[in-house]
């Protein structure tokens, strides 16, 4: 087994800037100290490695900074361009220690905006470009379909069968190494006995060589094995370290799976993470023993070289078309059928990537912000610097000469910023990690600090530097000779140029505040108002829990009356006041069939319907508290060998029997084929949101589990309680011990973290938004009141003037603010503009919001007006208060 290797950033640090006489002798011996540690606490080997990387920043940089000087100094005499540089850049030292206070709110303020940059960027290289380690990820794609006649739209999750799979793997010429897999929980006994309920995945074709990638250890799936289907396993890094502590071992002996052995033949690489799968194995039956309708499976492929993404999804729209010709008449479906192939990170991130890539966009708009309140400082202190310009610029020194030395100083503030900006981003990028891991967001990747990421920093803080620095330095540099040195030191007005450039910024800082102000209140409201939906039912003190009977043991009749018994004994558990099983419940919606009803509208395009399908027990409509409208639900008496029953929801009602009574009537779950059995619609429930709170209803039948047999396997138990639902699980698990000590329960939650679950998207973008908003009036506030209070400062012989001649206080107060919210009307006004296409590229997380919602910009211009106010309203008390005469004095 391969040694472990330290974190990437901190071993890059160590090696970029450690000494080359000595560095590969310290990296080894950190390295093997890093492995004693590793084997006892890898998370703590991490922690000290990256400690020690962090504390050589500064003696190294030292010794290079002397070797530097000492190479500058042995260097010719003159002016060289290395030796300008150095010059300048010590200088821009010196006056940063001249200046601290100053140096800290600039740094300070640069490191929020930078931090904030580098946090999101790291979130969207992990998650979004780079979230697998596959080495030509354009290389890889997924295949969707859509069913128009159906009314889907196109789908990559569990949405194509084993047959079109073989269509697809033996049709294409564009795409090579063409896999398909279904997945399901599987009981795992490992060497010690003791079972676990893993997530598995089922395949044909050997993903690996799909990958393109090698196993950690072992070897991929070989062509004997896959051509015979034999019992052989792969597991994941993560799975294989934590489970069984990275025993290389492993590899050759057998784990038992659903009480067969099955060969481990290797360990996958580190980062493979698709869907969670965390043991991959072979499919027991070939593709051409299943229905061509049972779309459960997904497809994956690899493009050949030398094609393009255009040219398979050419090729895949002719399959699907021939397909349609071929198979209409049987699966009316298939009219309008679409294949389309995206490359699987695309099809991985599909789900969250809209709002990573706003949260970026918020992100960027935040560092304008800050570049402006930046350059708002900046200009604020050249007036102080007039005459030290005029100084250099009398003894010689050009104008390319002082914009060379000023921007040498706002780059150097920004590096200075850069650095402290990722040690916020060290702490910031831990905390996103954890969060993401909360927030049930189906991510592959990891946020983490990493070589793009530190090259995205760097090119971040240059850039910021050179952005907030050009206006100051071009201001500063034109500096009037005599007008300035005849001043002889007293203070001097900076021209009407300086004040609009500082208004204009103030201006600007306001537009980007309210931009951000904007989209954090438009995607507040929408998650306001979505959280205020009635679900449909009381989700409160409902505890859900899975479980898988292994189809060896328990056939048929034997599940339902399993989960009878499970049931009858949690209703006896103290706190529980009922219990019921089902397929799935609300908002975890996955189980989807074709219907056909009684006066269905067959004929050519139209809609043909289509419904979520659920398989409950008894008292599944009592325990969720779903009222019932029209009819009966399901009784015990609805057992094996009585008239096949079903309930519907009213949105299925409305759409299958439209002005009809639904009850008595007769629907067929998949096709009217005359050997399916018929079920008699018995009743109507409402309807609940079950695909979560910011979808409308969508049609839900229902059918009797104990009807259904052994059909299905894997079913969720929901128990409604009395107390704290947690407090029950451990009786829980004692009840499932008694009836099977080999089942264990898993996927545990109650329904309110489901619905929460299934608005992670929504809510994180939200919570970046706001957070990055609030930021933003911040930054704008500090900006108004320093611009204010210097103008102010520069104005005391005017205001002084305006007392002596009779000016009462509210009158200088007014005067003041007014003039100070002049270029924050303006800028709020600009923001109103530049918040429309924002509003539009939030349209997709909205919910019962339009994206130019009059309240949400009227309270954004209301705040942002009432925080300038006030902001500049102290500089403006202070200069009610001015005395004329010292005022006067003053000049």
């Amino acid at each position: 087994m391969n040694p472990p290797q330290p974190p990437t950033l901190p071993r890059l640090i160590l090696r970029l800037l450690g000494d080359p006489d000595t560095r590969d002798a310290q990296l080894g011996d950190l390295h093997e100290e890093y492995a004693e540690r590793y084997a006892y606490d890898p998370r703590a080997a991490r922690r000290w490695y990256t400690r020690q990387a962090l504390g050589s920043i500064a003696p190294n940089l030292g010794r290079r900074a002397s070797r530097a000087d000492r190479a500058l100094r042995s260097h010719a005499a003159g002016d060289g361009t290395m030796t300008t540089i150095w010059r300048d850049l010590k200088y821009a030292l010196r006056g940063a220690r001249k200046h601290p206070a100053f140096t800290a709110v600039v740094v300070l303020t640069l490191a929020l905006g930078i931090g904030a940059n580098t946090v999101i960027f790291s979130a969207v290289h992990g998650l979004v470009l780079s979230p697998f380690p596959f080495p030509e990820p354009d290389r890889i794609v997924g295949i969707g379909s859509a069913h128009p006649r159906l009314g889907g739209d196109l789908n990559f999750f569990e949405n194509l069968s084993p047959l079109e799979f073989v269509d697809i793997r033996d049709q294409t010429r564009t795409l090579e190494d063409v896999i398909s897999w279904d997945m399901g929980n599987r009981q795992i006994t490992g060497p010690e006995g003791i079972p676990d309920n893993v997530r598995t995945g089922f395949f044909w074709g050997d993903p690996l060589r799909t990958l393109g990638m090698e196993a950690h250890i072992g070897r991929s799936f070989g062509p004997d094995e896959l051509a015979d289907r034999d019992a052989v396993m792969l597991l994941s890094y993560e799975f294989w370290r934590d489970r069984y502590g990275a025993d290389s071992t492993l590899v050759g002996r057998a784990l038992i799976m659903d009480e067969h052995p099955h060969t481990v033949v290797g360990v996958l690489p580190p980062g493979i993470d698709i869907y969670g799968m965390e043991l991959w194995t072979l499919m027991s039956a070939p593709p051409e023993r299943f229905d061509r309708n049972r779309r459960q499976f997904q497809v994956m492929g690899r493009i050949r070289d030398g094609v393009t993404l255009r040219e398979v999804n050419t090729e895949l729209a002719g399959l699907a078309g021939r397909t349609a010709q071929e198979y209409t008449s049987e699966f009316e479906e298939y009219e309008g059928w679409v294949l389309q192939a995206q490359t699987w990170n695309d099809v991985s991130t599909q789900s969250f990537r809209g709002g990573v890539f706003i949260v970026m966009g918020a992100v960027g708009f935040v560092l304008l912000l800050v570049c402006a309140n930046t350059a708002n400082l900046l200009l604020a202190r050249a007036q102080g610097r007039r005459r030290e310009m005029a100084v250099r610029t009398a003894m010689g020194a050009g104008r390319g000469r002082l914009l060379s030395q000023l921007l040498t100083e706002s780059v150097t503030l920004a590096l200075l910023g850069g650095i402290l900006g990722m040690a916020l981003a060290w702490i910031g990028v831990e905390a996103v990690d954890g969060l993401l891991a909360r927030s049930g967001l189906p991510v592959a990747g990891r946020v983490s600090v990493n070589g793009p990421v530190l090259a995205f920093t760097a090119a971040v803080a240059v850039g910021a530097g050179i952005i907030f620095g050009l206006v100051p330095a071009f201001q500063t540099s034109r500096t009037e000779i005599s007008e300035t040195l005849q001043s002889e030191g007293k203070a001097t007005t900076s021209g009407a140029s300086r004040q609009r450039l500082q208004r204009g910024l103030v201006g600007l800082e306001v537009a980007l505040a309210f931009v951000l102000l904007v989209g954090g209140g438009l995607l507040l409201n929408s998650f306001v108002r979505m959280n205020a939906v009635e679900p449909g039912f009381q989700t409160e003190n409902v505890l859900t829990m899975r479980l898988t009977l292994p189809r060896q043991e328990y056939e048929g009749q034997a599940v339902p009356a399993f989960f009878q018994r499970l049931n009858e004994r949690l209703e006896a558990v103290p706190g529980v006041r009922s219990v019921a099983a089902g397929t799935q419940f609300p908002p975890m919606a996955f189980s989807y069939r074709r219907i056909w009803h009684e006066g269905a509208d067959d004929s050519e395009g139209a809609t043909l319907p289509f419904s979520q399908t659920t398989i409950v027990s008894p008292g599944y409509f009592e325990t969720l508290e779903i009222p019932l409208r029209v009819g009966r639900t399901f009784a015990v008496t609805d057992e094996a060998g009585s008239p096949f029953v079903a309930v519907l929801n009213e949105t299925a009602a409305r759409r299958f029997f439209p002005g009809q009574d639904p009850v008595g009537r007769l629907i067929q779950l998949g096709s009217a084929d005359p050997e399916q059995p018929s079920f008699q619609v018995v009743g109507v429930v409402g309807d609940t949101r079950n695909r979560g709170l910011d979808q409308d209803p969508f049609p839900e039948v229902f059918a009797v589990h104990s009807q259904i047999g052994g059909i299905q396997n894997q079913l969720f138990v929901m128990l409604r309680t009395e107390v704290e639902p947690s407090s029950v699980l451990p009786a829980v698990r004692a009840a499932v011990q008694e009836l099977d000590s080999d089942q264990p329960v898993y996927a545990i939650a109650t329904v309110e973290e489901r619905f929460a679950e299934a608005a992670g998207t929504r809510r994180m973008t939200t919570l970046f938004l706001t957070l990055f908003g609030v930021f933003a009036l911040a930054l704008a506030a500090v900006g108004i009141y320093a611009v204010v209070s210097y103008t102010v400062s520069e104005r005391t012989q005017e205001i002084g003037l305006r007392v002596a001649l009779g000016a009462d206080g509210g009158r200088v107060r007014r005067l003041v603010v007014r003039q100070a919210l002049m270029p924050v009307v303006i800028g709020a006004a600009v923001g109103v503009g530049l918040s429309i296409p924002l509003g539009m590229a939030l349209e997709q997380l909205l919910f019962g919001v339009s994206a130019t919602d009059p309240l949400t910009l009227a309270s954004v211009a209301t705040v942002l007006v009432g925080v300038a106010a006030a902001a500049s309203w102290l500089p403006a008390f202070r200069a009610s208060r001015l005395d004329p005469v010292e005022a006067l004095r003053s000049e």
